[in-house]
């Protein structure tokens, strides 16, 4: 891999800061690099899940879709990020959906390819296991401390979420 292009990757993605150029450029071979409009839902709520997002420039927008057909904000993410990261690690289905709120720039992490990467036992795909474990880990910390705010002045807690709510975005189906 060009030491420039490494360089610039690991200047805009902080999760791939431990690889070193090889194993850096093992990940990149699995992934795609795509530019996506403002508006663009990346991932459905309930459709299965192949791949990893790591945002590297623009914003997006994570949701759920409530019974009711309306849908609330879980999450603003700003790049550098990582969405979809549990398709790494389960099968299960998405269990939110992710928009784009600017045009935006990412990889998009294969989620066979990376598994025939840990198959293969690359030092790569479990130095990026761990750092998804560490963003995991803040995430439900983050929701954690929602909650406690949330059991603390249920009230309060519920007029801000209905701020938020208010705040969302039409994004484009």
């Amino acid at each position: 891999m060009d030491e420039g292009l490494y360089k610039k990757i690991l200047g805009y993605v902080p999760m791939f800061r431990s690889l070193t150029p090889r194993e850096l450029e093992a990940v990149v071979a699995v992934s795609r690099l795509i530019r996506v409009k403002q508006e663009t839902v990346l991932i459905r709520e309930g459709d299965s899940a192949s791949a990893m997002y790591v945002l590297v420039e623009g914003k997006v927008r994570v949701f759920k879709q409530l019974a009711n057909g309306e849908k609330t904000v879980l999450a603003d993410l700003a790049a550098p990020s990582v969405f979809g990261e549990m398709a790494l690690i389960d099968r299960s289905p998405r269990s939110a959906s992710v928009g784009t709120l600017s045009d935006a720039i990412l990889y998009q992490v294969d989620l066979e390819g990376f598994n025939r990467l840990r198959a293969s036992y690359h030092a790569g795909a479990y130095k990026v296991l761990r750092e998804l474990a560490v963003t995991l880990c803040k995430r439900v910390r983050g929701t954690g401390e929602r909650i406690g705010r949330f059991l603390e002045d249920p009230r309060q807690a519920a007029d801000e979420l209905d701020i938020e709510f208010r705040g969302t975005s039409e994004l484009s189906e």
